[in-house]
């Protein structure tokens, strides 16, 4: 349904409009405010995943605590883990299987920490692997899934470190 629009914003929540953006409603207010990502199951689009944590890494960002799913339209959502993840920049639902779910995780903005890069789920959420690790300051911005093979994932990896007086952005990871 076309008139059916999630909206995720950096500090403002999810919203939702059933009739084309003419009335959005707030679906998320009773979690973390911080949207880094929504992705909706094609195949259900009753069922929808949202990543918490702003992936524009300024100094004035707002942190995530993990990843979360709804399977009736945002009325109950239920979190389903990475909350030590802080950023969660993409989420892809596998085409043919859609208990296998893989998460782009950016991770921490001010300190190193292992909870970053590509994790993947094969259960639907309950548990969850790193299947692409570089160093504990380098996580995944982006992902995209092969069309023709789904087997197949691009990854963007990138190193960085905010600082309150500067900024570093790429390096050897």
């Amino acid at each position: 349904d076309p008139r059916i629009i999630y909206a995720g914003s950096a500090s403002g929540g999810l919203w939702k409009t059933t009739n084309g953006g003419v009335i959005f409603k707030p679906i998320f207010d009773k979690y973390n405010q911080s949207i880094g990502a929504v992705t909706i199951d094609q195949e259900r689009p009753d069922t929808v995943w949202v990543g918490t944590g702003e992936t524009w890494v300024r100094n004035s960002t707002s942190v995530g605590d993990g990843i979360y799913k709804t399977t009736d339209g945002g009325e109950n959502w239920k979190k389903l883990g990475l909350e030590n993840t802080e950023r969660i920049g993409k989420i892809i639902i596998h085409p043919k299987d859609p208990n296998v779910v893989i998460v782009a995780a950016l991770g921490h903005l001010w300190n190193n920490n292992e909870e970053r890069g590509v994790f993947k789920t094969s259960d639907g959420g309950a548990t969850w692997q790193k299947i692409l690790y570089i160093t504990d300051s380098t996580g995944c911005s982006d992902l995209a899934i092969d069309p023709e093979n789904p087997e197949i994932l691009y990854a963007a990896m990138w190193q960085f470190r905010r600082y309150p007086y500067f900024f570093n952005s790429g390096g050897p990871g």
